[in-house]
């Protein structure tokens, strides 16, 4: 009998042909058939591939490079020494570098609170030393290498002497540095060479002062200092620290660590007043912003009647930091305004000041993953512990520009003037507050939250920040 054109299952498995049938897969595998395992090697393999992707990214996060858009930022009292920073780090410069190059220009266009002479003098005998000037952190080596600080400063020498702002930061960049010295010194020459627009706080200081050489909006030129700046420009900085002696006076120590809160503080030890000031502010969490301030502002009044708040003088602060998270606080000062010692004959003038000067910066870390960190160059202790408690409140740029008091010797606190207090601002004092006397301590600061730069300058500084 002829057979059927419709196949049977086993009539198809005989002749080879395409099995269609649903409940196929269901059936029992007969004895001795020998079908490869699919699903067991298909997951295996899976398995594998998987384990091998999570290696290669844990090899990646703990030992690769970082694979970013270049980023980079540089806070300070001067839009021009912000520029020279961030373009330091446009051209492939580090964190020291962009400070650097804003340092030295801020010592010509910001002559009444620094100096290219400007620095912290240290006791050569104590231990540890009592103030600083810079601190330095390579943050994504945060598990291996703490926070750096450098400071600098030496007894007053008589006869020729290199101005010492320059001597540390000649001896930091050799350590540090990435981009030729001379490329660092080229934007500082150039303003004081062509000429620079003064600044309303430069001409305020300098008619107190009795000079009216400086008025709002005008042009000003430092030629002096262009051409003693310019003849640097033949050595390298390694060349210029060794002639001077920088690495004997640059000192590198730890940073002072404190916690706040939820808060981890690093600044220098001169700056330790203000980090008790702010565990005392978030400990217990505050009701506002007013109230952390309110009890900073009670725990530094303590601080001065013990007389543990260093002499002020002037400042100007800044903040870097390069596409690397390399965090620079960088804060030089002198005594007085204009500095406290003869005009040089390179055009610098000199400072001798009869006491460390209340330099603070410091980096304000919250611990949490991808946390908030602050990179803070504040010209005052009592300004760096109030506007610390503002911004771990409140958050940037509005915990900046909050209005501030200082905090005078004795408790006493002045206020400054066109600023508003705060409500909960005024305490008992051992005298009614008075006005505070100008130039203001000024906060410029970086923030970075994961990956994301934010900076601000402070007004009080009548600077600008440059982020790229």
């Amino acid at each position: 009998m002829p057979s059927s054109s419709r196949g049977t299952p086993d009539s198809l498995h005989a002749s080879g042909g395409a099995e269609t049938r649903e409940d196929v897969p269901l059936k029992a595998r007969h004895a001795g058939a020998r079908c490869p395992a699919g699903p067991r090697l298909i997951l295996a393999a899976f398995a594998a591939l998987s384990a091998a992707i999570t290696l290669a990214l844990l090899t990646q996060i703990y030992y690769g490079d970082y694979e970013l858009v270049p980023h980079g930022s540089v806070s300070s009292s001067a839009a021009a020494c912000s520029r020279a920073g961030t373009d330091a780090l446009k051209a492939g410069g580090r964190a020291l570098d962009a400070a650097a190059a804003a340092a030295l220009c801020l010592a010509v266009l910001a002559p009444h609170r620094t100096s290219l002479d400007a620095y912290a003098p240290v006791p050569l005998a104590s231990i540890p030393p009592p103030s600083g000037a810079l601190l330095y952190w390579e943050y994504r080596n945060a598990r291996t290498q703490p926070a750096a600080l450098f400071e600098w400063g030496d007894a007053p020498a008589p006869g020729a002497r290199p101005p010492r702002l320059v001597a540390a930061l000649a001896t930091l960049h050799a350590q540090l540095g990435a981009l030729p010295w001379q490329q660092l010194l080229m934007p500082t020459i150039q303003l004081a060479k062509d000429g620079f627009q003064v600044s309303e706080g430069l001409a305020a200081a300098a008619a107190a002062a009795g000079d009216a050489s400086y008025q709002a909006g005008a042009l000003a030129a430092a030629p002096a200092v262009a051409a003693y700046l310019s003849g640097l420009l033949a050595n390298t900085s390694a060349e210029l620290s060794a002639a001077w002696g920088g690495a004997a006076g640059v000192r590198r120590g730890a940073a002072q660590a404190a916690r706040a809160g939820a808060w981890r503080a690093l600044a220098a030890p001169r700056a330790a007043p203000a980090l008790r000031a702010l565990a005392h502010a978030l400990q217990p969490p505050p009701a506002s912003p007013d109230d952390a301030q309110r009890r900073a502002l009670e725990w530094l009044q303590g601080e001065a009647r013990a007389g543990t708040l260093a002499p002020r003088g002037v400042a100007t602060g800044l903040a870097a930091v390069d596409q690397y998270d390399t965090y620079v606080a960088l804060v030089t000062g002198t005594s007085v305004a204009f500095g406290s010692g003869p005009l040089a004959a390179a055009g610098w003038q000199r400072d001798e000041p009869p006491a460390p000067l209340d330099l603070a910066p410091a980096f304000l870390l919250d611990d949490a993953v991808c946390g908030t960190r602050y990179v803070v160059g504040a010209e005052s202790a009592s300004a760096l512990a109030q506007a610390a408690a503002a911004l771990v409140t409140d958050g940037a740029p509005g915990a900046v520009e909050r209005a501030r008091a200082d905090v005078l010797p004795g408790g006493a606190l002045a206020l400054q003037a066109g600023r508003p207090a705060p409500a909960r601002l005024a305490l008992p004092a051992p005298a009614p507050p008075r006005n505070a006397t100008p130039p203001h301590a000024a906060v410029n600061l970086v923030q970075q939250r994961a990956d994301a730069l934010a900076s601000h300058a402070d007004s009080r500084g009548g600077g600008l920040a440059s982020r790229f």
